[in-house]
């Protein structure tokens, strides 16, 4: 197993920082409003953010989290670019070999490559911790993800029929792409 304590907790980029977020009641109120500021575009592909509707609600998300690097989970990122948060990107599901990232961005941050610089930053720190193999599993329709994924030399690999649920297109087939050392 691996021991998360030892993972970067900051990763910079040139224009980035990926940093790990403490679950304190202020934190909680900044994602929140980010949150708030963008929630129906987050929603398409992001269900989740339906359950988070108070700064608690948010709280108890970010302890969710910290606890998974205790118990050697995941990882959770959010992206600042300026000091602004712009998304989250995080990993989980980890097994011996690999695990799954997972993201997500605001409206206004799309189309500047900012997901691929986070992307690719969480990439390198995992390759040298040890993995060897990172999945994205994407919802099929999603063409932002699928052209991330594509961009940055993640091969589809499998597709789950009618594995998912996003709420701009319903049931969905689940897109499986790996990028391996």
């Amino acid at each position: 197993m691996k021991d998360l304590s030892i993972f970067p907790q900051t990763i910079k980029t040139p224009r980035l920082v990926l940093r790990v977020v403490l679950p304190t009641k202020e934190n909680a109120a900044k994602i929140l409003n980010i949150i708030e500021q963008n929630r129906d575009y987050l929603m398409e592909w992001q269900g989740h953010f339906g359950e988070l509707k108070t700064i608690d609600d948010v709280a108890a998300y970010l302890t969710r989290r910290a606890n998974q690097i205790k118990d050697n989970q995941g990882m959770c990122f959010y992206i600042y670019h300026n000091d602004n948060i712009i998304g989250r990107i995080r990993f989980f599901n980890i097994q011996d070999d690999g695990c799954e990232i997972g993201y997500w961005l605001i409206k206004s941050a799309n189309g500047n490559g900012f997901m691929s610089e986070a992307l690719q930053a969480l990439e390198t720190e995992l390759f040298k911790f040890g993995f060897s193999k990172i999945t994205l599993d994407i919802d099929n329709g999603n063409t932002h993800s699928e052209n991330l994924a594509k961009r940055n030399k993640y091969k589809l690999k499998k597709i789950l029929p009618m594995a998912s649920w996003a709420k701009c297109v319903g049931k969905c087939d689940s897109l499986i792409y790996v990028k391996e050392r």
